[in-house]
Parts: C-alpha cells; structure tokens; sequence
C-alpha cells in the first residue's frame, strides 16, 4: 500500500563569492554545495516527515518516487 509523505529539510551552506554579487551569483555559487549536499548529506537535513492528509496518495495521478 502506498501513502504520501510531506517532507520538510533545512539546508544552510556557506558560499564564497564577490562583495558585490547579486542574488542570482549567490544562488548559481550556491547550487554545486547544495546538489552535493543532498547526494551525500540528505538525512541530516531532514526535519520533518508526515502523512499528506491534504492530497493523499492517488495512483492514478501520482508517480511513484520509490
């Protein structure tokens, strides 16, 4: 039987960029850390996991992930 699951991960990282960097430098700085930290560091940033009460799972429109 299939259910779905919210959850809910916090990540902080640290980025080294230019003084003036806009947003958008930031974040492209930011993506590597980030794609690196979810391959290799997901459960630690995990917060939350809870029953999608709101949308439960419906086969006929969702996609397995597992």
């Amino acid at each position: 039987m299939k259910v779905a699951k919210l959850v809910r991960a916090s990540f902080t990282r640290r980025v080294i960029v230019n003084k003036n960097a806009t947003e958008e430098e930031i974040i492209e700085a930011t993506k590597q850390i980030l794609i690196d930290t979810i391959k290799n560091e997901l459960s630690e940033h995990i917060e939350e996991i809870v029953d999608d009460k709101e949308v439960p799972y419906n086969p006929e429109y969702d996609k397995e992930t597992s």
